[in-house]
């Protein structure tokens, strides 16, 4: 699926679908790469953290090895792992299988993981180390001469990263986060800033140039609604769970979307939190008829979002609705598809 606007590649990533079942975690992944590739989308977003099952390095290699055309998107937190070895694995990767690869640098996860890890900064101190961290990468990945940098948080001297790779491979950064300290990050950085989907869908965007939500589509709205009623039930059990993992976040964008979970639905457009409520997905989604999610998409594009990172349920038919849906969008923005 190749979409462009105004000489700009559109990318659309699909979440890894998460899930406590040890044997089903990594069966999941291998199935979102191969369907991946089977659609046309651009790649995958592998999660990081002290509860992700395999490590997203492991699950990139995976994915690399048994496909022609995925890019890895690849979650990066400075508490797991240094700039360098980031750095080396990107450059293991773009020397091995010759493809770029996507990194989604992160500053939080749950506190009490923070705590287990003794990482006591503040929100905004994390983002101000995620600076200097993105910086040496870049320095690192892009020099043929040793790299030293003094910063608050990383000191390196006469580092050097080789081979090094290619321009072409150079990958490409994407911050997560909605606070001023993200967006200030993203802008020194040169990063794309990523957000949740708002209510006001285009007309809510900040500075972001990345988008996250969930999509549910059908040939009619009806058939959508239809479908998600039976996807995402009530469940007050889950939404409880929701309200303990509440307490246990200082993250910006996932308060935003618990408050904004708390007034009436935006059914009439098609934003619907209920899935976020249930502790079903991390974010809003988005569901109505191809048309419906084409008109927003194509939307969100012409106000410059050019990335589109997706959180759909794990089953392959999912995939063809929403190839229908961005088919119909690259119409709407005067493609021939």
């Amino acid at each position: 699926m190749s979409i462009f606007f105004k000489s700009t590649e559109i990318n659309i990533f699909i979440l890894s679908h998460r899930t406590t079942d040890r044997d089903l975690y990594w069966k999941n992944i291998k199935n979102v790469v191969d369907w991946t590739e089977k659609y046309g989308y651009t790649g995958v977003l592998l999660f990081e953290g002290n509860d992700t099952f395999i490590s997203p390095w492991v699950a990139a290699q995976e994915a690399l090895a048994r496909t022609k055309r995925v890019s890895p998107l690849i979650a990066v937190n400075p508490i797991y792992m240094h700039p360098f070895s980031a750095a080396k694995l990107v450059s293991s990767y773009a020397q091995i299988y010759k493809r770029r690869i996507y990194l989604n640098m992160i500053t939080g996860t749950a506190l009490n993981y923070l705590h287990s890890m003794d990482d006591k900064m503040s929100h905004d101190d994390r983002y101000r180390r995620i600076e200097e961290y993105i910086e040496i990468m870049k320095r690192l990945l892009s020099s043929t001469a040793p790299v030293s940098y003094s910063g608050d948080y990383y000191n390196v001297s006469e580092l050097q990263l080789l081979p090094g790779i290619n321009t072409e491979f150079m990958p490409s950064f994407l911050l997560s986060g909605q606070s001023d300290a993200a967006c200030d990050v993203a802008k020194k950085t040169n990063s794309v800033g990523t957000q949740m989907l708002t209510p006001e869908m285009a007309r809510g965007l900040k500075s972001a140039k990345a988008i996250n939500f969930g999509i549910l589509c059908r040939p009619t709205d009806s058939e959508a609604w239809e479908d998600a009623y039976q996807m995402f039930p009530e469940d007050p059990d889950s939404q409880i769970i929701l309200e303990y993992s509440m307490e246990n976040t200082d993250s910006v964008w996932k308060k935003r979307m618990q408050l904004a979970s708390k007034y009436a639905e935006h059914k009439s457009i098609g934003y619907w939190m209920s899935p976020f409520t249930n502790f079903q997905s991390d974010g809003p989604y988005l569901v109505g008829s191809y048309d419906r999610v084409a008109t927003i998409i194509s939307d969100l594009i012409k106000a410059g979002i050019h990335t589109f990172i997706l959180d759909i349920t794990p089953n392959e038919a999912e995939y063809a609705h929403i190839a229908s849906a961005f088919s119909a969008a690259k119409e709407k923005l005067g493609q021939s598809v």
